[in-house]
């Protein structure tokens, strides 16, 4: 009984610390005066906050925490890539996108056809930007900023998991090439730019996609997921 007791205390004691460090994560991304989510309200910032700590509970919850972690992982660099290939250009300081700039399928110069793809694939944002694009600049920045955050707290988790953050990195450096060739070559195709993969690296790229955003079920379903687990685990400071 006592032993029980002492593993239970120590495995509360362990998420204690594990929480600390996400929340101290946070409160770092936060004090970056670059980043658009240090210009977010305090209430913004908090909300993210929350969702972030009721993500490790559903986690650590969870029958096999590793493969929930890992499902999270593949939703929020997928999610990130989706922006980040726009923001993944030659000049960058930020360390993930000069990794994928390594990648054959990710040139760093979407950036210079934001003007042909902006109608395309962000047509709200255009229509209410001013000639310089602002607002689909804003879109960016702030969908692949969030998805960012999201993707290196579960990183934090999986190492926790793992207990082997080398191999940690590892594997997201291995989804971030996938998912930003992947989500490059869509855009090209969409707006009829030059693709920059043969065929049948297409399609090799296409089938490993595939299997990591099946493997990972319905985004909206585990993002409804843990913003229900945060309204429950915290209140609103304005509520």
């Amino acid at each position: 009984m006592r032993t029980a007791i002492r593993k239970e205390a120590h495995k509360h004691s362990l998420l204690d610390a594990l929480r600390a460090r996400i929340a101290e994560h946070l409160y770092h991304a936060y004090s970056d005066a670059d980043g658009l989510l240090g210009n977010l309200d305090r209430w913004s910032q908090q909300r993210i906050t929350d969702e972030n700590l009721a993500k490790v509970a559903l986690v650590m919850n969870a029958d096999d925490p590793a493969e929930a972690c890992y499902r999270d992982l593949v939703r929020e660099i997928d999610t990130e890539a989706e922006t980040g290939i726009y923001l993944a250009r030659h000049s960058t300081a930020s360390g993930h996108l000069q990794r994928v700039l390594e990648e054959s399928g990710v040139s760093g110069q979407l950036h210079r056809e934001i003007g042909s793809i902006a109608p395309l694939v962000f047509p709200d944002e255009t229509a209410r930007s001013r000639p310089d694009l602002d607002l689909v600049w804003i879109t960016i920045e702030a969908s692949h900023d969030r998805a960012h955050l999201d993707a290196t707290v579960s990183e934090i988790i999986m190492g926790f998991l793992m207990d082997d953050a080398e191999s940690v990195r590892d594997m997201t450096n291995v989804m971030r090439a996938l998912t930003y060739t992947y989500h490059e070559d869509a855009v090209r195709k969409r707006c009829n730019l030059p693709v920059l993969l043969s065929d049948a690296e297409i399609r090799d790229l296409q089938t490993m996609v595939t299997e990591l955003t099946e493997r990972s079920g319905d985004y909206d379903d585990r993002a409804s997921e843990i913003r229900r687990k945060a309204d429950t685990l915290y209140k609103s400071p304005l509520s």
